[in-house]
């Protein structure tokens, strides 16, 4: 384990495999960068994997408050410095698609490859939505905080399917202790800044030429293939994968496969 000092916290980091192509990977919601040690008999031979705990996850910390792209931009410079790493591919998983994103383009001229794994990042969940419009955060805040509340919240969509149902069992299961209901209140509204507009990620990603790979799944209730396809496909160049996998699936290791193997388009 290695870390970046900062100077309102530090980002700490993992590294897995031997091979020759650097590999920077970001977990999800509620997960470290240990998700990535199984992955590490699958892609040791061509990658050296640098797995890094997101922001108030692991043991990466940092001050509250809005991580801005130029901020991320010189925290990920420092950290490239410190292993002399030149040229490099950038993996995100689910909320960590945000962070891959926004590494790829703060530094589009030494990425080899990106690879989004049901990216947070190009399409917004309602949940993302509620938890950052500014008029209505403190709602959910509120909500967070309250788990009679919550729980009431869910039960009223579960009789009314305001959204998916699935969407339901995730937050039963993702928000059932006080510590994940608080981060995913300061992850979704302390993230949001690194995003793009679906305009702004065209432009970009038209602008610059890197491989892009993305990997869904068809039976994903949260990133669901239906609404990214369409985006992504306005984009142009990116190479698909769909597998019958939820959303909790996709961070196998076997899934680890299609990123050595070239993917196909739909």
């Amino acid at each position: 384990m290695t870390k970046v000092s900062l100077t309102n916290g530090q980002l700490v980091y993992s590294k897995y495999g031997n091979g020759a192509e650097i590999l920077i990977a970001f977990h999800g919601f509620g997960q470290d960068k240990k998700i990535f040690e199984s992955w590490e008999h699958k892609l040791s031979e061509k990658y050296t994997i640098y797995a890094i705990d997101i922001f108030y996850h692991g043991d990466s910390t940092k001050e509250l408050g809005d991580l801005t792209k130029t901020e991320w931009k010189s925290i990920l410079s420092h950290f490239l410095d410190q292993e002399n790493i030149v040229q490099f591919s950038i993996l995100g998983y689910s909320l960590g698609g945000r962070f891959a994103i926004s590494s790829s383009l703060a530094f589009p001229e030494k990425v080899r490859e990106l690879i989004l794994i049901a990216p947070d990042g190009i399409f917004l969940t309602i949940w993302f939505k509620l938890a950052t419009n500014w008029t209505i955060r403190w709602l959910f805040k509120y909500i967070m905080l309250r788990p009679n509340k919550l729980e009431k919240l869910v039960a009223f969509n579960d009789k009314y399917k305001l959204v998916s149902p699935y969407l339901g069992d995730f937050v039963r299961k993702e928000l059932g202790d006080e510590a994940n209901r608080k981060r995913v209140y300061t992850s979704w509204n302390h993230f949001k800044s690194l995003g793009y507009t679906k305009k702004q990620l065209t432009k970009h990603f038209q602008s610059h030429r890197f491989e892009r790979h993305i990997i869904l799944g068809s039976k994903d209730h949260i990133i669901k293939p239906a609404k990214i396809l369409p985006i992504i496909q306005k984009m142009g160049d990116f190479k698909v994968d769909i597998l019958p996998l939820k959303h909790h699936q996709l961070i196998k290791p076997e899934v680890a496969k299609l990123i050595l193997d070239k993917p196909s388009n739909p």
